[in-house]
């Protein structure tokens, strides 16, 4: 993508432990979480990251910026967290669906796996019901 160059080169990437599957707010405030947090805490990508994920809007559950998010509200930060890394600039991008397709297309860059995938999955629907409409 146009501007996530930085994306590869954060100390979280590739870490799903920062977005868990199991999103509750007990399992948001375990052991870990602080561990997770100081992994944040030398970033030089903080703002850039919510700038990217806009946790506020998309109403993110995990870490995020330094920042422990649960349903788009900070419950918790690393001690370099700064005020001025929470300004989300943009407009959110709801990953995996075919809007969020067309927003990656609206701001010029290239769709990310899932929204790429439900591009091609909601092409694919409209061609078939194309091609019954054709043979009815």
């Amino acid at each position: 993508m146009s501007g996530t160059w930085w994306v590869s080169d954060a100390p979280c990437a590739g870490d799903w432990r920062f977005t868990p599957d199991d999103t509750s707010a007990d399992a948001l405030r375990s052991p870990m979480t602080r561990q997770l947090l100081k992994v944040c805490q030398d970033c030089p990508y903080r703002s850039r990251c919510i700038g990217l994920v806009l946790p506020r809007a998309s109403k993110f559950d995990g870490i995020c910026g330094g920042r422990l998010w649960f349903n788009g509200t900070v419950r918790d930060e690393c001690e370099a967290a700064h005020p001025d890394d929470l300004i989300e600039d943009g407009s959110y991008i709801p990953h995996g669906t075919e809007a969020g397709a067309r927003a990656h297309n609206r701001r010029g860059e290239p769709a990310c796996p899932l929204c790429r995938e439900a591009g091609r999955l909601a092409q694919a629907r409209r061609r078939a019901k194309r091609r019954k409409r054709a043979s009815d």
